[in-house]
């Protein structure tokens, strides 16, 4: 009776368990699904920016010096004209008036150019006189030679009278020339002749110098008591005189003081031109403002020097407003001017959203850094707002740019995780019939978002997609129900 009692309980147990596997076997897949629907498939980054003046105009400073007065304070309004600060002009006035000492020491030395000229001219022309006087002298010494001298010692007291008479001219000649060097000397330290004039005055110093000497030995030798022949000495005497008439003749021919005067009118209208620019800098010692508005930054609150060209202030125009924003050179690439953006406004009462659009896309990468140090290249994004209503934010606001990559109305999206290839192509779960039946479906694909996928072809409105293309419970005619 016992057996009996002991197999029915095992039937018993295996039926039950067929019965429950049936019923597992028939029983549907519990899957996550998304519906279609059509809705804007976005593809989106976001950027911080800063709300910057519409209108700003950087102010700078054309003279440097000490910073004597400054007459305003950031955020105070000011009208185009009104001082903002004064520079200190001891420095500039000191120059002016030693550029103006040096125009009137050139005038000077050009008023007398022609002075100095026509005293050396008479000098000269002395010189010439002299000179041919003695040349006459000689002459008629010589007639007077060929008749002889009375004795020996006539003949050398003769020629120590005449080479007295040399060694005199020699000194005067020298005398001369160092006053020549003297007046180039000065030419040329101003810059108004050029070296190799200078060097052929202080060879005309040499030339004299040596001249003498070659006199003086002369004389020595005559002295000595060694008489040249007559018909000798006297010819050599003449040719001597000739030459420093001829020499002489030359230098009053000569024209010496166009270029004098050029070069000192050049030099003049150069420390002419020095006086404007000084006078310049003097009347623009007092920086005011180019335009009307607000000194958002006053630069030479922090300092006691004012450089030229250096920034002192920046003026703001009251109204127009942008944001400001720097974006990647990774991302730049995907806008354009024009394109529209979505702005929020941080506030704790809850956050502000509205649109803009990009107005001007810069063309220069600058080196940004993030808040944990790392460097980026961006570029300067500027982005005017659509009418704010009662919307209120001032300059110098944070400001999140959300930047749409990708942005279509009415698509439909699945999720990219419910997306599997199958035979080269996009295929997708969808669930179909009335009971809920899992069928693989080919699609066409679009853009890629960040979480789901564009879907052009293959799907219509209202049908569910199963989201894990990968579940391997899942195969054709498999029953499935929503989580």
């Amino acid at each position: 009776m016992k057996k009996p009692i002991k197999y029915t309980i095992i039937a018993i147990v295996v039926l039950a368990t067929i019965l429950g596997s049936v019923f597992y076997m028939l029983q549907p897949q519990v899957v996550r699904m998304t519906e279609m629907r059509r809705r804007t498939a976005e593809l989106s980054f976001t950027e911080q920016g800063v709300v910057v003046a519409e209108n700003t105009m950087l102010v700078f400073s054309t003279v440097h010096g000490e910073l004597s007065e400054l007459y305003v304070r950031e955020g105070q309004y000011v009208t185009v004209g009104e001082p903002l600060l004064r520079v200190d002009t001891t420095a500039l006035q000191l120059q002016l008036m030693q550029v103006q000492a040096g125009i009137m020491g050139l005038e000077a030395q050009l008023a007398n150019v022609d002075v100095e000229d026509a005293n050396a001219r008479r000098s000269l022309e002395t010189s010439r006189t002299s000179l041919r006087g003695e040349l006459q002298s000689i002459n008629a010494q010589a007639a007077e030679a060929y008749r002889g001298f009375a004795s020996h010692r006539e003949a050398i007291d003769e020629q120590l009278r005449v080479q007295q008479i040399l060694i005199d001219r020699h000194y005067a000649d020298i005398t001369l020339a160092n006053e020549n060097l003297t007046r180039i000397g000065i030419l040329y330290n101003a810059g108004i002749i050029p070296r190799v004039e200078y060097e052929g005055a202080q060879t005309a110093v040499q030339t004299a110098e040596s001249m003498l000497e070659s006199a003086r030995g002369q004389m020595a030798i005559i002295a000595a008591g060694t008489a040249q022949n007559s018909a000798e000495h006297f010819a050599g005497i003449q040719a001597s005189l000739e030459a420093q008439i001829e020499g002489i003749n030359r230098q009053i021919a000569s024209d010496r003081t166009t270029a004098a005067r050029a070069s000192f009118e050049s030099l003049i209208a150069v420390e002419q031109a020095n006086v404007a620019r000084l006078e310049h800098e003097l009347k623009n010692a007092v920086v005011t403002a180019p335009i009307s508005g607000v000194i958002s930054t006053l630069h030479a609150q922090n300092t006691n020097f004012i450089s030229a060209a250096a920034q002192v202030a920046e003026i703001t125009v009251p109204g127009g407003r942008l944001i400001e924003v720097y974006v990647s050179t990774q991302d730049v690439a995907s806008i354009n001017e024009g394109d529209m953006v979505g702005l929020t406004l941080r506030q704790r009462a809850g956050d502000v959203f509205f649109p803009g659009d990009i107005v001007e896309i810069g063309d220069t990468a600058v080196i940004r850094f993030t808040a944990l140090g790392v460097e980026e290249r961006k570029v300067n994004v500027r982005i005017a707002p659509y009418a704010l209503g009662d919307i209120n934010f001032g300059i110098g606001y944070g400001m999140d740019v959300t930047f749409f990559i990708y942005r279509e109305e009415n698509m439909l999206t699945v999720p990219r995780t419910a997306l599997f290839r199958q035979d080269g192509a996009d295929m997708v779960w969808v669930v179909t019939g009335g009971d809920g039946t899992a069928e693989a479906r080919s699609v066409t694909t679009g853009m890629e978002l960040r979480t789901e996928t564009v879907i052009l072809n293959g799907l219509s409105e209202g049908e569910f997609v199963i989201n894990d293309a990968n579940n391997r419970d899942i195969s054709h005619g498999t029953r499935v129900r929503a989580e």
